[in-house]
């Protein structure tokens, strides 16, 4: 897409009509409190800021809107909740993470069917399930948040540095195994003409989100299902195999140094820097930050760095993708719930919120397949990298993260269960074995909190 293009995004028109800001625009002027995740670049925060300007030109109502960075945003909310002193909207990266799931069973946020139920149809299967949480005080499922974008794992590499090496993009296998011990081989190659570089840039910390973003990816890979989607909990021997499994991968790969010592520090940000030094060959991420970060080095974008889908599975095959899906809340107690849902349904109007991701440079990628099929940019062959993306979350597997069928992983994410299992085994010599028990030990004190009916 050209900056003429995003320029278009930013100030055009957001086309479509909602009957509920049309009912409000006759009202008096209100104004609504919106609490909002800084966006990893300028124009994710312009792209927001157009949305809003288009709405409140509409209705005559006022946002006071508020950017927090993703480290503040999540204690915010949460301490807003507790305390009762709630905005009337509250988006963070993480909310599908660690905080819609828990304060939905907690009955702290407002239901949203209205707004979601309608546009069930334009929804994804996964953005459904990740939006239709259980509230354990109403001992009911519903939608307690709104999917607005989406994001999975995707790997990305340095051509020349690849070529470097002596290999071209048509060699690199598809094989799980084959596809690492090519990345490793890369390594070598380019550790004997003198350059100290590492292959794989895997984040194993207990920061952020992208070390158990990977885990869960890996475990899945391996054949794990830790929650079953009634919600109970599965520790089979073929869910502890596959983390045994995970575990020794990504252990062997940093004892033989194939992954950065640093790396067991390393928070979400840390990976892209680390492959902006070019202190890395290879890594991944959820979203496409890191492309999408160079959009105006027309030679990085274009060429320099490749977007590409994830390996086949270990037993050969097509990886299933781990969708994180993206929502925005109304806390119970917000002033003005429904202006809260009259603006939200105005943002998830399919040219609205197409508009929006646009905008934002396709960092994030839709929750409605039809925006896929009416707007090219999501499918321009001369991008190199939002069309790999789109190919992978809309035409190959998918499923939603676990606390969207048990609140439970949410804990299980918080208290970073699978970093701390990856410390054991990476810093203090334990075996996958062991660190596998330990962490399904805690797991199951987690979920024993966490008990929803079976039909």
């Amino acid at each position: 897409m050209t900056p003429s293009r995003w320029l278009q995004s930013c100030l055009g028109v957001v086309a479509g009509t909602v009957t509920a800001v049309g009912l409000i625009a006759g009202a008096q002027a209100e104004t609504i409190t919106v609490w909002w995740n800084k966006g990893y670049f300028p124009a994710e925060d312009a792209a927001l800021q157009t949305v809003i300007k288009k709405w409140e030109e509409q209705t005559g109502n006022k946002v006071n809107l508020s950017f927090y960075s993703g480290a503040d945003i999540p204690t915010k909310i949460i301490s807003a909740i507790t305390s009762g002193q709630v905005p009337d909207i509250a988006y963070a990266d993480i909310n599908d993470f660690a905080i819609a799931p828990q304060q939905a069973w907690n009955g702290k946020l407002v239901d949203l069917s209205d707004i979601v139920e309608p546009l069930k149809d334009r929804y994804t299967k996964t953005a459904l399930l990740a939006a239709h949480l259980y509230n354990n005080e109403e001992h009911k499922r519903s939608y307690y948040a709104v999917p607005l974008k989406q994001q999975a794992l995707h790997d990305f590499y340095w051509r020349p540095m690849l070529e470097a090496a002596g290999h071209k993009a048509e060699e690199i296998p598809t094989g799980w195994d084959d596809y690492w011990k090519f990345w490793q081989g890369v390594q070598d190659k380019l550790r004997d003409d003198g350059q100290r570089v590492y292959a794989m840039g895997l984040p194993v910390s207990t920061v952020d989100t992208d070390n158990y973003y990977t885990f869960n990816q890996y475990l899945l890979a391996y054949g794990g299902h830790i929650v079953k989607q009634d919600g109970s909990l599965n520790l089979d021997d073929q869910t502890r195999q596959a983390a045994i499994k995970a575990l020794t991968f990504i252990g062997e790969a940093f004892s033989n140094g194939y992954i950065p010592k640093s790396a067991i520090n390393w928070g979400d940000p840390d990976n892209n820097v680390a492959f902006f030094s070019k202190q890395i060959i290879m890594t991944n991420n959820a979203s496409l930050s890191i492309p999408v970060a160079k959009f105006d080095d027309k030679q990085l974008y274009y060429h320099d760095i490749v977007t590409r889908q994830m390996p086949s599975t270990p037993d050969g095959k097509p990886m299933t993708s781990l969708v994180a899906v993206k929502v925005a809340i109304v806390p119970k107690g917000a002033p003005h719930v429904d202006l809260a849902k009259a603006f939200l349904k105005f943002f998830v109007e399919p040219k609205t919120l197409d508009s929006y991701l646009v905008a934002a440079r396709g960092r994030w990628l839709p929750v409605m397949p039809e925006l896929i099929k009416s707007d090219p940019f999501w499918t321009d062959a001369k991008d190199p990298h939002v069309p790999v993306a789109v190919k992978q979350e809309f035409e190959g597997p998918t499923q939603p993260w676990p606390m969207a069928f048990n609140p439970a992983y949410a804990q299980v994410n918080a208290e970073e269960i699978w970093g701390r299992a990856e410390g054991d085994v990476l810093v203090h010599g334990k075996s996958p074995d062991e660190a596998v028990d330990a962490a399904f030990a805690r797991i199951k004190e987690i979920f024993a909190q966490y008990q929803i009916p079976t039909q």
